[in-house]
């Protein structure tokens, strides 16, 4: 009997404990300092000695008694990827225009410098076309997101270009979602309550002072009131907010007074499905944005660290948002490990991002980058077939360092932009530090200790 490769084990902080994770079979156990001594010095591969609890590990399928088996758990758990895949819709990234009325620190989109025509509206035409030809069968239907550059912008060949993107859509019976700036979104309160509309993720960066200095509006000048007054008027009129932090060491000890405000206005009162948060890692996705200063940037393990000590000093912050922890937050909600993840990346496969010039790309993060653009959607379509195929072919299985990762069936691969950014290979991986962020997030829940 052997310990299994995709068995993790993952020492918690300040505790001498070790979680047990198979994300293969969905099983996790805690163990005590020696056990978890005991398991590293088994090692992969290595037979397990006589003093752990075998009989438990072979239940959970922690440990193995074959390589067949080995390769049957893999098996099976694809096939129940797969199957939570099939149940996953598509995402389809539209936008407007790249044009923006914010001047934000650290916009990525600065790098390649996008051109800022508004899309028009034969464009838009070409685009519910491509979508009834590509996406029209799809079960569970597709949902469109309008992105940008910002999407929302207050004038009348905008209004007029987001309400035929929200017709189409609401013909179609295809939600949409919406990632705004915020600035302008009592201007578009009518179109958005209309719906039919999955949610609005709005970006604010901390308290007044703090969020002017990192986003204020490009003429000068702040813009964290409006903005928070458009959330106000979001959910009073019931549409959901997807509340989203950049973080990073300028921003982050200043939270604990924006979960504060949300708390005032009475955000935080509102149900899950109404108001939820999202705090992101700033980060240099296609080069350093020239009001971006690389010693602000956190690392993944660094940022969550401080974000839970922060926590046990100002414990509404716990109230503001749940940090997902590669499943910690699931396992300690559910009782359950999430399902696996063979694959971290969606484009083409679960995301695809479309142009207002009329440009095909694979996702979010590449929209509007020449580098990455795989063909056209308008006036004609034309599709890099080759080019999809290689990001479409991407996961674990096909990126050679994962291949035998015990990490792969969580991390998934990563981000295949940021891979390629870095290695100049989508093919290459963009590698999580699952052990450590399952230990803190088995700390962050009170599941060890």
């Amino acid at each position: 009997m052997r310990l299994s490769r995709a068995t993790i084990v993952a020492p918690v902080p300040e505790t001498g404990q070790a979680l047990l994770v198979q994300p293969l079979s969905g099983q996790v156990a805690l163990l005590d300092e020696e056990n978890a001594r005991r398991l590293r010095d088994a090692g992969k591969g290595g037979e397990l000695s006589a003093g752990l609890p075998l009989d438990d590990l072979r239940a959970g399928r922690f440990a193995v008694d074959s390589e067949d088996e080995e390769r049957q758990l893999v098996a099976d758990a694809y096939a129940e990827y797969l199957a939570e895949l099939d149940r996953t819709p598509t995402q389809l990234v539209i936008v407007p225009s790249f044009g923006c009325n914010l001047s934000c620190t650290y916009c990525f989109q600065e790098a390649f410098e996008p051109e800022a025509g508004l899309v028009r509206p034969e464009t838009i035409d070409a685009l519910f076309a491509y979508v009834d030809r590509f996406h029209g069968a799809e079960d569970p239907k597709p949902y469109l997101t309008l992105f940008g550059g910002e999407p929302l912008l207050d004038t009348p060949p905008h209004r007029a270009r987001v309400g035929a993107l929200l017709d189409g859509a609401r013909a179609r019976g295809l939600e949409v979602a919406a990632v705004t700036n915020g600035y302008d979104l009592e201007a578009y309160l009518p179109l958005l309550a209309a719906g039919p509309v999955k949610e609005v993720q709005v970006t604010i960066d901390g308290p007044q002072a703090l969020h002017d200095r990192r986003r204020p509006h490009a003429r000068g000048g702040g813009t964290f009131e409006r903005v928070a007054r458009g959330v106000d008027l979001l959910l009073a009129a019931g549409v959901p907010v997807n509340l989203r932090v950049v973080a990073d060491r300028e921003n982050l000890p200043a939270l604990p007074e924006l979960a504060a405000l949300a708390e005032a206005r009475g955000w935080l009162e509102k149900p899950e499905r109404l108001f939820k948060t999202q705090v992101g890692r700033n980060y240099e996705l296609f080069g350093c944005a020239s009001g971006q200063r690389r010693e602000q940037l956190y690392g993944r393990v660094e940022l969550w660290a401080d974000y839970a000590a922060l926590a046990e000093r100002h414990p509404i912050l716990r109230r503001f948002h749940a940090p997902r922890l590669h499943g910690m937050r699931h396992l300690a909600e559910t009782g359950e490990w999430p399902a696996p993840n063979f694959d971290s990346c969606p484009a083409t496969k679960k995301e695809w991002a479309f142009a207002p010039d009329g440009g095909l790309y694979g996702c979010t993060a590449t929209v509007g980058n020449p580098r990455h653009r795989l063909g056209r959607y308008a006036p004609r379509i034309e599709r890099d077939e080759a080019a999809i195929a290689r990001w479409s072919d991407r996961n674990v299985f096909s990126i050679p360092a994962c291949r035998g990762c015990e990490l792969a069936p969580v991390c998934g691969g990563g981000c295949g932009a940021l891979a390629e950014r870095t290695h100049l290979d989508i093919l290459a991986p963009d590698c999580r530090p699952v052990r450590e962020l399952v230990g803190l997030g088995a700390r962050y829940y009170g599941l060890a200790g």
